[in-house]
């Protein structure tokens, strides 16, 4: 059983789109012309790979069975044809990383810079995001390289290397909050105040309970659930609410005057941060590129045998 790359595409087209009229034009067929292929494929893996309906179409427990492996025959086969195209010179590649805020506005910033003025070929896709969401896309193959703080073991990823670089995770209020004027504020005085924080389950919400834990407490009233910094900081600046953020991340609002950081030996978490990469498959050149200019320290893991 054999496929081509433009029944792969027709195949994840239908699968993504949901129907043969929504998937044609994302392939540039007609829709009998998509019907075909898709039979076409059906006769070669002697199974239907579809259930049709008047609404659309729907994956046979056969169609489930070979998408996540036409998904990696796809990836790797464009992953081939942009590296014969970066040889012929029609094409330098492109950089898909994935990186959490502090980092985005710190190291990775610089690594940046000095890549694209080394290699100005070069395109980026940037991903902001906290780690279980860029989990998610490196696994899901929408990026190459992820930078965040230590996440549990996962058999589809690899650490590469660890940063030259630690944060620290800090309660902050306004510089108006009525906390602000105290020169120590005490835990408890914290967790009776309504707070602002990503929603339950995301990475930065599980450090947070999770220290609350470790030092005996509940936690606070969650005011406001958000995966904006944007948000978290201008709903801090102008409400009574507290937050929890990186400093890094805090440093522009906090020189500005509009906040101020809370001590708190029970909420200050030091992080530090790793290079990660799917574990299978081959790291583009473009994204070693990126990798070979951020400030790592050595001996973490020896890369190993591509596995393909």
């Amino acid at each position: 059983m054999t496929f081509d790359l433009r029944q792969l595409r027709a195949f994840l087209a239908v699968v993504d789109k949901g129907s043969l009229g929504r998937a044609a034009p994302s392939v540039f067929l007609t829709q009998s012309a998509l019907s075909r292929v898709i039979s076409d494929m059906e006769a070669r893996a002697g199974h239907r790979l579809f259930e049709r309906h008047s609404k659309g179409m729907v994956l046979t427990s056969a169609g489930e069975a070979i998408l996540p492996h036409v998904r990696l025959l796809l990836f790797e086969l464009e992953q081939a044809m942009d590296s014969l195209d970066a040889v012929r010179g029609l094409r330098r590649g492109v950089v898909r990383v994935g990186a959490v805020a502090t980092i985005t506005r710190t190291i990775l910033n610089t690594a940046l810079a000095a890549l694209t003025e080394t290699a100005p070929g070069l395109r980026v896709e940037l991903l902001e995001a906290p780690e279980d969401q860029l989990t998610a896309a490196l696994v899901g193959r929408e990026i190459d390289v992820m930078i965040g703080a230590e996440i549990p073991a996962h058999p589809d990823i690899l650490a590469l290397a660890e940063c030259r670089f630690d944060d620290m995770f800090s309660v902050f209020c306004s510089a108006n909050h009525p906390l602000a004027k105290q020169e120590v504020v005490t835990l408890d005085e914290m967790l009776r105040e309504r707070w602002v924080m990503p929603e339950r389950g995301a990475s930065p919400r599980i450090l947070f309970e999770r220290a609350l834990r470790n030092a005996g407490r509940t936690p606070p009233i969650i005011a406001v659930e958000t995966r904006s910094l944007c948000a978290m900081l201008a709903l801090v600046v102008e409400s009574r609410l507290l937050g929890w953020l990186p400093r890094p991340v805090l440093a522009r609002t906090e020189a500005a005057g509009s906040i101020r950081l809370i001590e708190s030996e029970a909420l200050t978490l030091r992080r530090q941060f790793f290079v990660y990469r799917r574990s299978k498959g081959i790291l583009p050149a473009a994204a070693q590129q990126l990798v070979d200019l951020l400030p790592l320290r050595p001996g973490l893991s020896a890369e190993p045998e591509p596995a393909l």
